[in-house]
């Protein structure tokens, strides 16, 4: 037995949803609770991770759980009650990304059959397609596709096929690279991956094919320059997409500090603003005011590149110059824009929507190393919000062996210690895959992460030992 949990932006849409879907149970056991907007009656639009708690609780009484999202905080309060929830309850729960409306009642009609949670997710997530065929409208792969520049049938299209040899697949910087190299040819083109088209102009779509070490990833291009496009398509993938770091091994650079590293705890805790409404007065004022934050933080990115190429490596330097090409992309701002424009969103809650919503996406791929990357995500959000606000973020100046505590530590954070001084950085959370550890290990300061609660006991201050080979963290006598 499969039972339905709603979450919604809009009490009264989710409540309205509910009703449609009560109406379609005819008399099966099927059971839907309701989680939508918040006790606020001047800022009632949004989630609340406790609220999605409580409902998931309330119809726990079966196999599975399967919870319908609309967008934005949504997934992420839904995400934060799985960790609040009892274990035993957050095991039968499912996150579904089928469309809020159509894919709960097709849901709530498959599991009133009885229907096991994979043909309920199913069913859900192909809630469109009777619509589709009524409209005349093409699949979804059509579709995709129809806002292609051409078909990539098209007879007078030229197509290249590359086996991707980078061990860990097409992630940021190798993307990067390759959205720089075939920006400079005039003509339209197309990257495939197993039937799946996104053009390569984008870099968080190119992310997002999940392209991985032995793919065969092709490039298909028409107009003046579409040969041109291809040999260097061709040389790129001869050249690993420029991506060198990686070769000698999977996250163990040369530059690893001797074990142990000792130091002084220094606790750290970044400064992040403080959104408090999502109400914009000016529409156009909020779309100027992002647009000149984005602007700023394209700077920083720019100056992150320069400091990375001048005191470490072209490699460390190609991240940020990733991260510049991932922001400098006009889907983002045309999603934030729609925010502000249709919804009213100041331009702090539009791009934390956009980009929280980024963020997820790469937490949810099923490539370890490409998950990671959420954090660079996290990185250019919270940077791009303080030039927002107007915060300003600088770490101390450290003069003694220091060991940084943290939950987690954003790439550009890393890049701008003194390694000096920083012998070490320990994390609650975090990942050995991160940009963050890669940067850390390059410049030779010692990294520990998922190190739990055993960081949040220790003090500024106290003298403390990283053992890397033990992943250990000692208080020193």
């Amino acid at each position: 037995m499969v039972n339905l949990v709603i979450v919604s932006h809009s009490a009264q849409l989710g409540e309205g949803v509910g009703e449609l879907a009560r109406q379609m149970l005819m008399g099966g056991s099927c059971k839907l609770a309701v989680a939508a907007g918040i006790d606020d009656p001047q800022n009632p639009i949004g989630t609340d991770p406790i609220k999605v708690m409580e409902a998931i609780e309330s119809v726990s009484d079966a196999d599975h759980v399967l919870v319908m999202m609309d967008i934005g905080s949504a997934l992420l309060s839904a995400e934060t009650a799985l960790d609040l929830l009892d274990p035993s309850i957050a095991a039968k729960v499912r996150l579904c990304a089928a469309p809020l409306v159509e894919g709960t009642l097709a849901a709530t009609v498959s599991a009133a059959t009885g229907a096991g949670i994979d043909k309920v997710i199913s069913d859900a997530m192909n809630a469109l397609d009777a619509k589709r065929e009524q409209l005349g409208l093409p699949s979804p792969f059509e579709a995709n596709n129809a806002t292609a520049p051409f078909s990539v049938h098209d007879s007078e299209a030229r197509s290249l096929s590359v086996v991707i040899k980078n061990r860990h697949g097409l992630h940021v910087r190798p993307a990067s690279r390759l959205v720089a190299t075939l920006s400079a040819f005039n003509a339209d083109m197309l990257l495939e991956k197993n039937g799946k088209c996104v053009t390569p102009d984008s870099l968080n779509q190119i992310a997002l094919l999940q392209i991985r070490c032995n793919d065969t990833l092709r490039l298909i291009a028409k107009g003046e320059q579409a040969d041109e496009a291809l040999t260097a398509f061709k040389q790129l993938a001869a050249e690993n997409f420029g991506d060198s770091l990686e070769e000698s091994g999977p996250g163990i650079p040369e530059h690893l500090p001797p074990d142990p590293v000792t130091g002084i705890a220094f606790c750290y805790a970044p400064v992040l603003p403080d959104i408090t409404s999502i109400t914009a007065t000016s529409p156009q004022e909020e779309q100027q005011r992002l647009r000149a934050a984005i602007r700023l933080t394209l700077d920083d990115l720019s100056e992150l590149t320069a400091l990375a190429e001048e005191k470490y490596s072209a490699d460390l330097a190609a991240i940020f110059s990733g991260h510049h090409t991932l922001l400098d992309d006009p889907e983002l701002d045309d999603m934030a824009s729609a925010f502000i424009l249709h919804q009213h969103y100041s331009a702090e809650a539009a791009w934390q929507n956009v980009m929280s919503d980024l963020r997820e996406q790469y937490h949810h791929l099923d490539d370890a190393y490409l998950q990671a990357r959420y954090i660079d995500i996290d990185d250019l959000l919270h940077r791009t919000l303080r030039h927002l606000s107007g915060i300003k973020v600088q770490m101390p100046l450290f003069t003694r062996p220091t060991i940084v505590l943290t939950e987690n530590i954003f790439p550009s954070t890393v890049l701008q210690l003194n390694p000096q001084f920083v012998k070490g950085i320990a994390l609650s959370a975090g990942s050995e895959m991160s940009h963050s550890a890669l940067i850390a290990r390059e410049m030779g300061i010692g990294w520990l992460c998922q190190q739990g609660e055993s960081v949040s006991t220790l003090k500024t201050g106290e003298m403390i030992t990283l053992d890397i080979s033990t992943r250990r963290i000692l208080r020193s006598e």
